[in-house]
Order: C-alpha cells, then sequence, then structure tokens
C-alpha cells in the first residue's frame, strides 16, 4: 500500500525500538505487511490498521515504554496516522463496493437485454416452424410419456398450439397471435403428457369445448391426427371420445393404449368403473399439481421482476419469503399419486378396497388443508396479474376424485 504518512514507515518504527531499547510487540511486522499490500484489497487494508491500532494501544501501557517520552511521541503520531488512514481506507471502499455495484446492475441489464433481443431473433429465425415442421417431434414425444410446456392460443374458434421441451417465454404469443391474423386471442398456458394413453392438456383456464379445437389444429398445423386427447382445467376435463381415426394416423398411434385395469375381468360393473377411475386418477391429481406448480412459478417470476431494480437487501428478504409458497406443494405431496397408483394394481378388489379407504382419507384431509389454509387465498388474491386459481382448481379435482372413488 502507498503510505503517505512517514511515521507509518517500518524502518522510521525500527529505528525508534533500537534507539530507546523497548521491545516491539508485533507493530513493526504490521507495518510491514500494510507497506506490501495493494490498494485495491480494501479487507485486508483495514484488517491490518485495526490490528496496528491495537498494537500501538497496547504498547503506549507498556511500563517501559510509557517511560520513553520520544516513543509515546511517536506512537501517538502513529495512531494519529492509522486512524486517518482508516477513514481514507474506508472511504475508498465504499466508492470500490458502489462501483462494483453499479457494474454488476449494468451487466445485468445488459444481459437482460441481450435475452430480451435473442428471444426476438430466435422467434424471428424460427417463425411458424414452431408450430409446424419442429411441432411434429414435440407431439411424438409426448405420445412415448415425455412431458412438455404447452401454451395454446385461441381466437373465436381458431386455435393454434404450441409445445416446448423449456418454459415458453411471453414473447412466443405475439407469434400465436399473428399466426391467428391478430384480434382478440386468449391464452391457456400449461403441460401437455400423456395419460393412460390420453395426450393431455392441463391448463390455466377453463377448457369446456376446447379439446376438439386443439385436436383440430395440431392436425392443421403437423399433419398428424391425435386419437385420443383430452384438456384439463380449471372446469375439470372436457374429452374428445372421437377414436375413429384410420390406423397409422400419426402421433396418436403412439399415444393410444387401452385401459387393462387389474379388475377388468372381474364382472362387477360397480368394481369396472372404479378401475376405469383408477386408470387416469393418479395422472389427473399429477396433472392438478403440475399445473398449480406452473401458476405459482409463474407468480414467482413476476414478483422477481417487479423488486429486480430494488436494494439488494430488500430482494434477499422478498426471495427468502418467496420460498414459503413452496409451502402449499409440500403438504399437497405424492401420497395421493403413490395411493391410487397402488389401488390401480391391486391383484384383488379386497385389496384394492383397502387401499381405497386410505385414497379417500387422503383426498378428505387434503380437501380440509385447502379449506385452511391462508396462503392458498393470499396467493390467489395476489396484486401481480397473475391467476394462480389455487382454491377452485384443488377443491374441483379433489371433489372429482373423491365422487370417483366412492
Amino acid at each position: 500500500m502507498q503510505i503517505k504518512a512517514k511515521v507509518l514507515s517500518d524502518a522510521g518504527w525500527k529505528d525508534v525500538v533500537a534507539k530507546n531499547k523497548v521491545k516491539d510487540n508485533g507493530v513493526q511486522k504490521a507495518l510491514e505487511r500494510l507497506k506490501r499490500v495493494s490498494d485495491d484489497d480494501h479487507g485486508e487494508v483495514e484488517k491490518i490498521l485495526d490490528e496496528l491500532a491495537k498494537l500501538i494501544a497496547q504498547l503506549k501501557k507498556d511500563k517501559a515504554v510509557a517511560a520513553a517520552q520520544a516513543v509515546i511521541k511517536h506512537l501517538t503520531e502513529m495512531m494519529a496516522s492509522v486512524e486517518s488512514t482508516q477513514r481514507e481506507a474506508a472511504k475508498a471502499k465504499a466508492e470500490h463496493d458502489k462501483a462494483q455495484k453499479a457494474k454488476a446492475e449494468a451487466e445485468k441489464k445488459a444481459a437482460a437485454e441481450a435475452a430480451r433481443k435473442g428471444d426476438d431473433e430466435d422467434e424471428e429465425e424460427a417463425g411458424s416452424d414452431l408450430l409446424t415442421e419442429k411441432l411434429k417431434p414435440l407431439l411424438k414425444m409426448v405420445a412415448k410419456g415425455e412431458r412438455m410446456h404447452a401454451l395454446v392460443a385461441k381466437s373465436g374458434k381458431q386455435v393454434k398450439v404450441l409445445l416446448s421441451r423449456k418454459p415458453i417465454p411471453p414473447a412466443r404469443r405475439k407469434l400465436l397471435a399473428d399466426e391467428l391474423g391478430g384480434g382478440s386471442t386468449k391464452y391457456y398456458p400449461g403441460h401437455c403428457t400423456l395419460e393412460a394413453g390420453v395426450t393431455t392438456f392441463t391448463l390455466a383456464a377453463e377448457v369446456a369445448g376446447l379439446s376438439k379445437l386443439v385436436k383440430l389444429a395440431l392436425l392443421e398445423q403437423t399433419g398428424l391426427r391425435v386419437n385420443k386427447l383430452k384438456c384439463r382445467g380449471e372446469d375439470g376435463d372436457d374429452d374428445d371420445e372421437d377414436s375413429d381415426a384410420p390406423a397409422g394416423g400419426g402421433a396418436a398411434d403412439e399415444a393410444e393404449g387401452e385401459d387393462d385395469g387389474a379388475a377388468a375381468g372381474s364382472g362387477d360393473p360397480h368394481q369396472e368403473a372404479i378401475v376405469a377411475e383408477l386408470a387416469k386418477a393418479p395422472e389427473m391429481w399429477r396433472g392438478t399439481r403440475d399445473l398449480l406448480q406452473f401458476n405459482v412459478d409463474a407468480l414467482r417470476r413476476a414478483i422477481e421482476e417487479q423488486i429486480a431494480d430494488e436494494a439488494d437487501d430488500f430482494v434477499e428478504d422478498v426471495k427468502a419469503q418467496l420460498g414459503q409458497l413452496d409451502r402449499v406443494f409440500q403438504r399437497l405431496d405424492q401420497r395421493l399419486s403413490d395411493s391410487l397408483a397402488k389401488a390401480r394394481d391391486a391383484g384383488s378388489d379386497e385389496e384394492r378396497a383397502g387401499e381405497l379407504g386410505i385414497s379417500r382419507a387422503i383426498v378428505a384431509d387434503y380437501l380440509s388443508y385447502v379449506k385452511s389454509e391462508p396462503l392458498i387465498r393470499h396467493l390467489d388474491a395476489n396484486p401481480f396479474g397473475v391467476a394462480t386459481n389455487l382454491e377452485v382448481t384443488l377443491t374441483g379435482s379433489l371433489q372429482q376424485l373423491a365422487k370417483g372413488l366412492v
């Protein structure tokens, strides 16, 4: 470090100690370290100065040192210089930290702008291919059991569908709107997966009458006919029972399958109805959780975007509070899906009946929790423009499951 005060010279202190025959307690080494440390190493500079101040104070209390007036004078001057240098170092550190913060914020904004431009460029390059040629392999992957992010856009009776392995950015909505010819467009975000041989779109909206439109849109966009398809939303399932497609009709051939539950041949109409319900119940509950997790994640992103320019300590505090958003999903866990799957795969009516009792108890427990958890209503009433719809979706899904398990 460049020492401005001559009194903080290690050589000068060495002469004082030698001439007055006093014992050094470490001041010499501290001064040597101060001379070698870089001005940019603000933390080390402050550490050495603090250490020097303590060592000087200790020496001044020593009887032999106190008797040597020249040493006391030198130590007093050293202490004054240390305190002055501490103030300068603190000021330099504050300016450095401010500059680093400004640089980090500038880089963050530049990265966000670059990402935004990248999205725009990707969209321009991809164009309508995302809705046609690039949609085909994704649709076939769903037919093989993979789960995709989905965005459905609807204008009047016209629908366009977009699938993606990664979350779909808001910029993609313009692409869909343009393909629909503009006008009033409603968007349905969610996921697409295979449930018991049925291509299922789990969407954050009411979906009545949407399944046939989605099926037609996929046929028009890709030339692939999905034999079995349904949409699930806040108003329950919307099934398209049309299964008259010819063999070799496309993606549907890979997605299609017949339900053959453990008791399919039991001859008991009630048991067969239960088995049919259980064929889709585990995936239905998983789909409900996935949809709501998607909505809560959207809320989390909206909050983080709004506070991005706030002070660091405020941002960290808010992010810590956002951790509570997962509390609902930790409580509404995988127990129900696991129990429903066990009941579905039971080897006998008796075994199935026992597991169904457990499933019904879990459903009742979940419903009670949904009614009593204030966080659910707090999230649904959020002021960030994100419709989480937790209470209505959870209640509707659980009540539908309860009816099917009686």
